[in-house]
């Protein structure tokens, strides 16, 4: 597993909807798509604050989801 810092795994870290549509290289509105599809299960945090899990993003790549890798 690899450590991010102060206790923080790669897996418990947060991506932005950018982070997350620049790493899966796809728009942001695939991002929300995705979303409103259920695939993504976004938190939400203090306000308007939208953020996702590595572990769930891991999990997805893993799992094949073509969708990921193209937009």
């Amino acid at each position: 597993m690899q450590t991010k810092g102060l206790g923080e795994t790669m897996e418990d870290s947060l991506l932005t909807r950018r982070e997350l549509a620049d790493r899966w290289k796809v728009s942001i509105e695939t991002i929300k798509r995705r979303e409103r599809a259920r695939v993504l299960r976004p938190l939400r945090l203090e306000g308007r604050i939208i953020r996702y899990r590595m572990s769930d993003v891991m999990r997805i790549e893993r799992e094949g989801d073509s969708w990921a890798q193209d937009a």
